[in-house]
């Protein structure tokens, strides 16, 4: 299903690219919409089957993460939509759409090379107890930032509204994304340096985090 999403939208996108069918913004930044977000989810999977096989289930796609990710996906395409009709105009401007995508890109671009550098190493879901085989990953993209697969996916999240030039849900997806790993980065730091008393701290202090208030 997912694949013939993307195919479907990658082929409206080519034939609006070519001239093929008349160009309609709202139509191009749906498309670059649709393409980011499968894309997102069918490169959960593929990077886990690739790196954790063991691991693979419909999980792994993240299509099923919570009930508020659904909800929000919703509320994102409702609001694109009703605003497409009713003032277009809105969703008219080219160099918004630029940089929406250039921030999806490299926020997943983050992500992925995030779990690529962490390799079986990686999980969706925090880890609370130590597995003896795991060492601190501190190579790759981990060399100079903490959480980058969090960061990618707080820059993806919020890059898809600025795709989609919906000022009501980039203001609740900021929100709602910050709120969440606001949480989520200080419980897994404490659980980092209980596993890695010596190593993580001094970790720390030479990485950032790249989402806004948090250190």
């Amino acid at each position: 299903f997912l694949g013939c999403v993307f195919g479907v939208h990658l082929t409206l996108l080519v034939q609006l690219a070519v001239g093929a069918l008349p160009m309609q913004m709202c139509l191009l930044r749906w498309c670059c919409y649709v393409l980011a977000l499968s894309g997102f989810h069918a490169a959960e999977f593929l990077t886990t089957a690739r790196y954790k096989w063991t691991d693979v289930s419909y999980d792994s796609w993240l299509l099923n993460h919570s009930a508020a990710y659904g909800y929000a996906a919703a509320a994102a395409m409702v609001e694109f939509w009703l605003e497409a009709y009713f003032s277009p105009g809105l969703k008219s401007s080219k160099p918004l759409l630029a940089l929406g995508l250039a921030v999806v890109l490299l926020g997943h671009g983050a992500r992925v090379a995030a779990m690529v550098t962490c390799g079986e190493h990686f999980a969706h879901r925090i880890m609370i107890a130590k597995d003896p085989r795991h060492r601190l990953v501190t190579h790759g993209i981990y060399a100079h930032l903490r959480h980058p697969s969090y960061t990618g996916w707080f820059w993806w999240s919020v890059g898809t509204q600025v795709v989609l030039a919906n000022p009501l849900c980039f203001v609740a997806y900021a929100a709602a994304s910050w709120r969440f790993f606001a949480d989520r980065v200080p419980f897994e730091e404490a659980t980092l340096r209980a596993f890695y008393p010596a190593e993580y701290p001094a970790y720390v202090r030479r990485t950032r985090v790249l989402i806004p208030f948090l250190r």
